[in-house]
């Protein structure tokens, strides 16, 4: 019996996952379906359930990519910058980096899909994904405080506060970056976030 290997099961697995964003993103969560995933992925339908027990499952652990990929920013902005504000915009950089690619466009799609599916019918998935936002809204939040302790910020803002309303702001870019296309100047809205934080600064004699 030939063994299979875990690089042939973790390629399988990303296989499929990209195979699902792909139909996901094409057709939408609800008509989407498992048999065509399967196609896409150029595997039998038996072959996905092996991996994965219902469509649900799979939305899950497509979703589950964007925390990986947001948790790695963060922690690649922290290692290749020592101020904390720097930080914050090396990070706003690699989200706009990501949606000047076509993957970029598919997950802002994919994350309205998936909006939609929990508001619509499924509390549970809703639930999941309120606990994936809350956790990119502490990890901003992590660095606002840093960036309070190291003077860049002003220590009487809500740190809360600002990390749900830089989050508010990536969310709105990415929304008018699908609209707008090349006519969104992404550049320009970061640039325009930059000068906003260092208007937080403390003033002289204040910290």
């Amino acid at each position: 019996m030939t063994r299979v290997t875990q690089a042939h099961i973790d390629a399988r697995t990303q296989d499929i996952l990209d195979a699902a964003r792909r139909m996901f993103v094409r057709k939408g969560v609800d008509a989407a379906t498992v048999q065509e995933i399967a196609a896409e992925a150029g595997l039998s339908a038996g072959a996905i359930y092996r991996y994965y027990e219902s469509k649900a499952d799979l939305l899950r652990a497509v979703c589950g990519e964007w925390v990986e990929k947001d948790r790695a920013l963060f922690a690649r902005a922290a290692a290749e910058t020592e101020s904390p504000i720097e930080s914050l915009l090396e990070v706003g950089r690699g989200v706009w980096d990501q949606m000047k690619e076509p993957s970029g466009r598919e997950d802002t799609l994919l994350s309205l899909e998936t909006v939609l599916v929990g508001a619509r019918h499924s509390p549970e998935l809703a639930a999941e994904q309120k606990a994936a936002v809350l956790e990119v809204v502490g990890l901003v939040e992590q660095v606002v405080r840093r960036a309070q302790a190291a003077g860049e910020l002003d220590p009487q803002i809500d740190a809360l506060a600002l990390a749900n309303t830089l989050l508010a702001c990536s969310f709105g870019a990415r929304m008018l970056a699908l609209e707008l296309g090349e006519d969104f100047a992404a550049d320009g809205v970061l640039g325009t976030i930059g000068v906003m934080l260092t208007r937080f600064a403390p003033r002289r004699g204040e910290g």
